[in-house]
């Protein structure tokens, strides 16, 4: 080489560290969000092994506040000032066409192929993703147990856009403000970025223990993943100085973080909290490694060839497309997708992902559709998101309102009689053969017409409890006075347990009325009457509010002295052990068995009548939902009467009450009455959702209940006179009869 034409340059002093001028693209860069996509990809498609892949998206919160910072400030750097309304346009160009498109196909799918019934919530949740407030809508759904039950939405993961949509609000605010005045820039944005990511790692993690949804889904506690990316933007000058083997180590160290993050944890771990840590930390660690990738080995060269830079390329796109491909065929479906198809939906959206790139976000992104002037781009933001908005919202009134009108239904009898006749007719009238179980065999049939309550308003159908606040959310320890039936009346029933107990409360309180009777609640969702640890999965820990708030119920009880108490509540495979760890699948029905009798036993020191009301049989679908879908055939909704009777947990709840020597019910083939198990009775609609019964069915089982109920005077009707209850109808099935109206000896025997 010729010295004259290439002269060696001259050493320069060393200036004082701060951010780099000028923008230098890092393939590395796009090398990481290829992984962090394929993680994603990898636990949403169900790929065993990789249980915690959702930590992908905590490496794009490390990378967006990385490269948004280092945006504002090369900005700052070479014009002296940052342009909000610029930086907005620039935003807008690269996200929202993108992201409008994948919505609005989204939710055009979701009307053309999803059952009807979960179109419209499809499509408020697309319409909160156009106005970037998604997270906050599926953190309030997560908090609420009944909403929580529904299955997944197609729209789920535009939460984190929601919180880098709103990180890019506050944090170019921010930046602005802290940039005025003289001294270091640099060094005042770390500082402020340190400051923020410490208080927003400390309630990530304080959240995270006290409610896990919104640690999960939240701006503030997830502000601290790209306050990270933040301080390593300000700190490049000095990162730069690593040596290239120690930045190589630094980075294999990173990336295998990221790595055993993907694997190691899963659904049940507390997210995010400190378990956020490693992914976050590794991510930021192969940020540090590019700076300096001089090394022959170091993992910014791996990450930096063509497959991992064209995957990071188009991983916006795949991360839009490929969670609404694999939600909206299983919702069609109304059953799981085997592995097979869902691997093969991932690469469909591989393709939709490619051509997306191709021609939508790069002719816009660079202006050949509609400029680069600030006025411009964001006007087009605002009509894209208003009009997304708007169209989500009108397509799914548009598609709810054919369910409402062909379910709408009939005046309903008011005469108990008459619904009782109506129930043990259609009960008796099933039959069409021998089934499973000794039951007759479930006649196909369309839905009625006059279904009471409609599939359209089955799911808004909630008991009292639920509505004045006398059913318990997750968190409360202690229930409030709820007085219902006559709140004078000489004697007291109580109830007692989880949702699963709150489902009879319509039952009791026609009956209470009927009697004169005073009925008090005490239900609280999640938490059984169980006395064994439980682990909610909302929480992500051992749901200690129930434990004290059992606790503190069954203290309560006893200082009423009532005349009968009523039992209920759901068998869970979510039993825990002291330390912590779940029960296996054969173990948790004997904990469960020996937990629920220690609590039967506790209570019948308060009263000479503790009834357990069992479980109601389970279903595999959500019912309304489903018929919606299957107006013409109540088959296609029914359970096999295996899967429904859930055997194990049957024979667990009938020991308790055995062990414990109190009164048990089985409301089994009161439910259940024909194989397969239907979802409709009569005119009835048996289930609400999942797993509840619907208030109308509850209240027409009300006589059965009274029949069964020990210890209580039938009290006086309306006009004064005795109103016996009467038994249930002869023509129901032996074997249903038998075990319906099973009633054990009131001796007692007490359990050590």
């Amino acid at each position: 080489m010729d010295p004259s034409s290439s002269p060696e340059p001259k050493p320069e002093p060393k200036p004082e560290p701060k951010p780099e001028p000028k923008s230098a693209f890092r393939g590395d860069l796009e090398g990481l969000r290829a992984v962090a996509v394929i993680l994603v990809l990898l636990y949403h498609a169900q790929i065993p092994g990789f249980g915690g892949g959702y930590v992908g998206v905590d490496v794009f919160f490390v990378l967006s506040g990385f490269l948004i910072t280092g945006i504002l400030l090369r900005e700052r750097s070479s014009s002296g000032r940052i342009s909000l309304p610029g930086f907005y346009a620039r935003r807008a160009r690269r996200i929202l066409p993108a992201a409008a498109l994948v919505l609005v196909v989204t939710v055009i799918a979701a009307a053309l192929f999803m059952p009807p019934l979960s179109v419209p919530d499809t499509t408020r949740d697309a319409a909160a993703a156009a106005l970037y407030v998604s997270n906050i809508r599926f953190a309030l759904q997560a908090t609420d147990y009944l909403a929580s039950q529904q299955a997944a939405s197609p729209i789920l993961h535009y939460w984190s856009l929601g919180v880098e949509e709103q990180f890019y609000v506050f944090w170019p605010a921010i930046v602005l403000i802290v940039c005025r005045g003289g001294g270091s820039i640099g060094r005042r944005i770390g500082i402020t970025a340190l400051v923020i990511s410490a208080v927003s790692l400390v309630a990530a993690i304080w959240m995270t223990d006290a409610n896990a949804p919104w640690a999960f889904f939240s701006l503030p506690t997830r502000a601290w993943e790209l306050g990270i990316g933040a301080v390593l933007s300000v700190s490049g000058a000095w990162l730069v100085r690593i040596p290239a083997r120690v930045a190589a180590a630094v980075g294999w160290i990173g990336l295998a973080g990221v790595g055993a993050a993907g694997v190691i944890l899963n659904d049940a771990t507390p997210f995010p909290g400190t378990a956020a840590l490693l992914p976050t930390l590794g991510a930021a660690l192969v940020i540090v490694a590019g700076f300096n990738p001089g090394f022959v080995l170091a993992p910014a060269r791996l990450l930096g060839t063509a497959i991992p830079r064209y995957i990071g390329r188009i991983s916006y796109s795949l991360y839009l497309w490929h969670w609404p491909l694999l939600v909206i065929p299983a919702a069609a479906a109304g059953a799981p997708l085997p592995m097979t198809e869902r691997v093969a939906l991932v690469g469909v959206a591989f393709v939709a992902s490619a051509l997306s790139q191709r021609f939508i976000e790069d002719p816009i992104r660079h202006g050949r559709f509609v400029g680069v002037r600030p006025s411009r781009n964001l006007a087009m933001a605002g009509v894209l998101t208003v009009s997304v908005a708007i169209f989500s919202t009108g397509l799914g009134m548009a598609v709810a309102a054919p369910t409402v009108a062909a379910t709408s239904t009939t005046s309903y009898a008011t005469d108990q009689a008459a619904v009782d006749e109506i129930v043990d007719t259609a009960i008796a009238g099933t039959s069409g053969g021998a089934g499973a179980a000794g039951l007759p065999q479930t006649v196909d049939r369309p839905v009625p017409a006059a279904l009471r309550p409609s599939v359209a308003k089955a799911r808004s159908l909630l008991p009292a409890p639920y509505t004045d606040g006398c059913h318990l959310s997750t968190g409360p320890v202690y229930s409030p006075s709820c007085t219902y039936g006559k709140v004078n009346g000489a004697h007291t029933i109580v109830l007692f347990g989880d949702s699963h107990a709150a489902q009879w409360w319509p039952a009791l309180q026609n009956l209470a009325l009927k009697r004169g009777w005073r009925f008090i609640s005490y239900t609280k969702s999640a938490c059984g009457p169980a006395d064994v640890p439980l682990f909610n999965t909302g929480l992500k820990r051992i749901y200690t509010e129930c434990q004290t708030w059992r606790d503190n119920m069954v203290t309560q009880i006893a200082s009423l002295h009532p005349d009968v108490v009523v039992v209920s509540g759901a068998g869970t495979e979510l039993f825990a052990h002291p330390d912590g760890t779940l029960y296996s699948a054969t173990d948790a029905p004997a904990a469960y068995r020996a937990g629920l009798a220690t609590t039967l036993e506790s209570l019948s020191h308060a009263t000479p009548n503790v009834v357990l009301l069992g479980d109601t049989p389970a279903t595999q679908y959500d019912v309304p939902v489903c018929l919606s879908a299957h107006p013409g055939s109540i088959l296609a909704c029914s359970t096999p009467v295996d899967q429904a009777l859930r055997e194990p947990w049957r024979e667990a709840t009938a020991g308790a009450a055995q062990d414990a020597g109190v009164t048990y019910i089985d409301p089994t083939f009161w439910v259940c009455s024909s194989s397969p198990c239907p979802p409709t009775v009569g005119d009835f609609l048996i289930y609400r959702d999942i797993q509840h019964l619907t208030p109308t069915f509850a209240v027409a089982l009300a006589t059965r209940l009274g029949s069964a109920l020990p210890g209580f005077p039938h009290g006086s009707g309306s006009n004064g006179s005795p109103k016996p209850s009467r038994a249930p109808s002869p023509s129901i099935p032996p074997s249903a009869l038998t075990d319906a109206s099973s009633i054990r000896p009131a001796g007692r025997r007490r359990v050590r």
